[in-house]
């Protein structure tokens, strides 16, 4: 078994290791691990001195790979930058993607910053790996604001309507007091 250090940004090193183990081994997920052989048997070095001078900045922990014998000998044994900010963009992808489902499904039952917590205590990303100020101005700049759900307040308009009904139909309610209502509901 051969090891390659990759350079990463401290959230998606958690979440490396919450999914791939630590030394990572991508073999278990066949879209990452082909993103992962195509980086080392094509290297790109195509932004190689622009990377070079301005990664070091942002990627600030290191994952081990597990490569394979067979993976070593075929495909390579390194990463050029381009090739490192290019993966590490589908690992950052795939975290975010993960923040933002987790978080949408927590705020069906809570606030916004209780799902934020909750998703940053469930899943280890503590303030130094993933800072909740940087969680929460991604999630707001990805999630369109009519798209969010609101489960007590869903909940609200269907047992409003539900008493509405049962209301008009034993004639508490008439027409002009439920045409009320709905003009209140539009405005």
């Amino acid at each position: 078994m051969f090891f390659l250090e990759l350079p990463v940004k401290p959230y998606v090193k958690r979440y490396i290791v919450l999914n791939y183990g630590d030394p990572a081994n991508f073999s278990s997920n066949k879209f990452i691990n082909d993103r992962f052989r195509k980086c080392l048997s094509k290297p790109s070095r195509r932004h190689n001195m622009w990377y070079e001078k301005n990664q070091s900045c942002r990627h600030t922990e290191t994952i081990k790979i597990t490569l394979s014998q067979d993976d070593f000998y075929r495909y390579g044994w390194e990463l050029s930058p381009t090739d490192i900010i290019s993966f590490g963009k589908v690992m950052e992808h795939q975290t975010k993607f993960l923040m933002r489902n987790m978080i949408s499904f927590y705020m069906t039952l809570m606030n916004e910053r209780d799902a934020i917590l909750t998703f940053q205590n469930k899943f280890g990303f503590t303030e130094d790996i993933w800072p909740f100020d940087s969680i929460k101005k991604n999630y707001s700049r990805s999630i369109n604001k009519s798209a969010k759900f609101s489960y007590s307040k869903d909940l609200s308009l269907k047992l409003e309507n539900l008493l509405l009904v049962s209301l008009s139909d034993v004639g508490n309610l008439l027409p002009p007091a439920i045409n009320h209502y709905e003009n209140s509901q539009n405005k």
